[in-house]
């Protein structure tokens, strides 16, 4: 904790079946079959939590089995979800290389799984309870925790309002490295099983609130691109797509050439602000396609049955299907972080002077 950005999160529920506080709608019936087929049988804790060590283990995150104690549907009055503590299977996990979506990763895999919240402690700081359904604390909300200290006994106790949490380390920590060659390509591919769907999550299931129509001033959008040059006018060309390192999961979801753009320079990130100047132009809101209202239904008729939406097939089908088929100029959709919009043209923007 004091070399690292670590992490506690489990894929465990207490009622598993009870999705209405859930983020992300679970597959219907009818895919649990066809996957019932291929050996994946519906959802189970236990299931749950060997997908979640799979993908943090493929992210290059370390991981410490422990056991946890929490009380699930905290502050409920509802007399059918009664507070109650759950003993659960947890993680501890440490960012090994300084991933800088290491946060972001581990929030979306709460949203996946359905937990109240995941913890987050920043390297050397006090951690914090952060929302990932719509219990306590609530959807994307904080709730502060104070410093970690560990007991003779190898605890980590917390209180959070006369509520405990308690975890206890039972093993090591294990990476990647430490699997057999046999365990790397099943963790890989559950992996990839997981990431596609908190893709799907974060883009169809419309987890922000904001719709293409609140950035629309008469009928056009301000689009702000950074760019490490000086010239007053650029041409912003999507063949250059996916060779900066920030962009590495977009470039995984679809290889399609595109652009990036902001829609509110207060969701730019720092490191793609960094050494860089402002470009902005505008483009007419009738030329882009909001992938999450999706009013052609496009979601439904792409989506495969049973895989649902993978990297670089159902994806760059719908992206070809918005540019080539619909004639679109660009898309507009969400991540965990922002709204953005995509271009799939080259543009010219012109260098805006920043105060």
């Amino acid at each position: 904790m004091s070399d690292y950005d670590t992490a506690f999160i489990t894929a465990f529920r207490g009622d598993i079946n009870d999705k209405s506080m859930c983020v992300y709608a679970p597959p219907s019936e009818k895919e649990l079959q066809e996957r019932d087929k291929m050996g994946k049988r519906g959802e189970s804790n236990k299931r749950n939590n060997k997908e979640l060590s799979a993908f943090l283990l493929s992210q290059g995150y370390g991981i410490k089995n422990i056991q946890g104690s929490y009380i699930e549907n905290f502050g409920s009055a509802d007399p059918k979800k009664i507070p109650r503590e759950v003993k659960e299977n947890s993680f501890f996990v440490t960012n090994l290389n300084d991933d800088p979506e290491f946060f972001e990763e581990i929030i979306n895999l709460g949203k996946r799984y359905c937990q109240d919240s995941v913890i987050l402690v920043p390297k050397g700081e006090e951690g914090y309870l952060y929302g990932t359904n719509k219990t306590y604390p609530g959807l994307d909300q904080k709730e502060t925790l104070g410093k970690f200290i560990g007991g003779e006994t190898g605890e980590f106790m917390s209180r959070i309002k006369k509520r405990p949490f308690v975890m206890k380390e039972d093993e090591d920590t294990k990476t990647y490295e430490d699997l057999t060659g046999k365990q790397r390509q099943a963790a890989k591919i559950m992996s990839q099983r997981v990431d596609r769907e908190i893709n799907e999550m974060n883009t169809i299931c419309n987890i922000n609130e904001a719709d293409l129509q609140a950035y629309d001033k008469k009928g056009k959008v301000l689009l702000y691109h950074y760019a490490p040059v000086e010239e007053s006018e650029i041409e912003i060309d999507p063949a250059h797509f996916g060779k900066q390192r920030y962009s590495r999961r977009e470039k995984e979801k679809s290889t399609y050439p595109r652009s990036f753009f902001y829609v509110s320079l207060d969701q730019a990130e720092g490191e793609v602000k960094s050494g860089k100047h402002l470009f902005t132009l505008e483009i007419p809101t009738n030329m882009l396609y909001s992938i999450k209202n999706d009013p052609d239904g496009l979601i439904d008729s792409i989506r495969h049955p049973t895989y649902g939406f993978r990297n670089d097939m159902e994806w760059t089908k719908l992206f070809k299907t918005i540019h080539q088929e619909k004639g679109y100029k660009g898309a507009y959709y969400s991540t965990p972080r922002m709204d953005l919009v995509v271009l799939f043209e080259p543009v010219k923007a012109q260098k805006m002077e920043q105060e």
